[in-house]
């Protein structure tokens, strides 16, 4: 009887595991289904940040922010070009990850901003996921400049370039005018989706046949002028100096990744130009002449700080910025113009100037995102347009296209230096400020 007894109660025992177990298990399996939505919201979050156009520290901050408030243990993320990765430990030895392919880009960074402050109301606010995904889904319907717009925007920023590098009114003219084809080409090409380098030569081609068309009928009195107003909608100068500021940062695959595609996007841009203008000596013989009328020293300075201020208000609307951050972003523009000019009273060296004006506009933009509660990044892009080496870069190409391999080698050198200026100069302020602002947080008792 005792031993029967001995086994009865062995057997209930083992009977009550049973569900305590499986009871274990779908705990288990429930709470890693819980993270991998959560992780799921995270890197869709993150994704929209990467596509509009935010740097790799904010991004993979964001994404530990925000699994922390979740409750994460451990966040590691990996945030490149084209992926995403990210692996969440939520307990001793329980880990989700998920990898995210990014295939697009385009600066929005009225989205940008938007992402910025979901991932911190999710933070602050210790939203759910449901309530997260639901205020994610309202943000992603959001409207854009209207197409006629736009075509406003590309044609101001054409003519304002022009006009910023030495072109006439009627080389601005023109300019804006073969601006409009552009927007239709690049609409066309989005609709279509399309390999984003044919349109860039296709507009390339067209433009420079256009312009040299236009100083031929007596319309403009510079091909290069013309070409340059509208070199500066394609050419990659913020992704060339962006590429070098990654590099210099640490993220060496992004960096890189970026200066290889801002190389090739430039001698696309090159090698349309310069084909426009083969095609025309070869099919209709003679040489284009072109005429620059050189101004005096005040009037030059007086349009170059009128054009970079509305020419940095036009590259902000096309970067979808909120049109209540659209004055700020241009006066970014016209301030590190500014610095560019007052520098050059103290020192002649040219990268050293761009160097100091890159500083200015870093510390401007910083201090506008404070005041605006929004990303720095939404006045710096806009706001260090007019300083990227585009033109720079623009004849560089052009110079290698056409085997003019001196002149490609001096230029290519001038380009490089300006570009590391500005990628040291928005490097060392930032680094400066976030370390000012990390022991702000630290006396505070703030996690930084």
């Amino acid at each position: 009887m005792v031993e029967r007894s001995i086994v009865f109660w062995m057997d209930m025992i083992k009977l009550s595991k049973i569900p305590i177990e499986d009871k274990n298990k779908n705990s288990s399996g429930g709470k890693r289904r819980e993270w991998e939505e959560r992780l799921d919201l995270v890197l869709d979050i993150a994704e929209q940040m990467v596509i509009s156009g935010a740097e790799v520290a904010r991004t993979e901050y964001s994404i530990r922010r925000i699994c922390k408030s979740f409750g994460a243990v451990r966040t590691e993320a990996l945030s490149i070009t084209t992926s995403l990765i990210v692996t969440v430990y939520y307990g001793e030895y329980s880990s989700v990850t998920q990898t995210r392919r990014v295939d697009k880009f385009a600066y929005n960074m009225n989205r940008l901003e938007k992402m910025n402050e979901l991932s911190r109301e999710i933070c602050d606010k210790k939203l759910s996921v449901e309530e997260g995904r639901k205020k994610f889904a309202g943000l992603m319907t959001e409207k854009y400049y209207s197409f006629r717009a736009q075509i406003l925007f590309f044609m101001l920023i054409a003519s304002t370039f022009t006009l910023f590098f030495g072109g006439s009114i009627r080389d601005a003219v023109v300019s804006a005018v073969i601006a409009v084809l552009f927007k239709y080409i690049d609409e066309f090409a989005r609709k279509i989706e399309i390999n984003k380098f044919i349109p860039i030569v296709a507009s390339s081609l067209l433009g420079g046949l256009l312009a040299i068309m236009a100083v031929k009928a007596g319309l403009a009195d510079s091909v290069e002028m013309v070409s340059i107003g509208n070199v500066m909608l394609l050419i990659p100068g913020i992704m060339l100096t962006n590429s070098l500021r990654d590099m210099f940062g640490g993220d060496t695959i992004t960096g890189g990744i970026r200066f290889i595609e801002a190389t090739l996007v430039a001698v696309m841009i090159a090698l349309g130009f310069s084909a426009s203008s083969k095609f025309y000596e070869e099919t209709f013989g003679g040489v284009i002449i072109s005429t620059v009328v050189k101004l005096p020293s005040i009037i030059t300075i007086t349009i170059a700080l009128v054009t970079s201020f509305f020419g940095s208000i036009g590259y902000a609307c096309t970067f979808n910025t909120n049109s209540k951050r659209l004055i700020g972003a241009g006066f970014g523009g016209f301030i590190g113009w500014v610095a560019y000019l007052v520098s050059g009273y103290f020192m002649f060296s040219e990268p050293m100037k761009y160097f100091i004006a890159a500083i200015v506009i870093n510390v401007y933009s910083e201090i506008m995102a404070v005041r605006e509660k929004a990303p720095s990044t939404v006045f710096l892009v806009s706001a260090i347009m007019p300083l990227v080496p585009g033109g720079m870069l623009y004849r560089t190409m052009r110079f290698a296209v056409t085997k003019e391999w001196k002149n490609f080698g001096k230029s290519g050198v001038e380009t490089l230096s300006v570009a590391l200026a500005l990628a040291l100069g928005m490097l060392i302020a930032n680094s400066v400020i976030k370390s000012m602002r990390k022991r702000r947080r630290k006396r505070m008792g703030v996690q930084a």
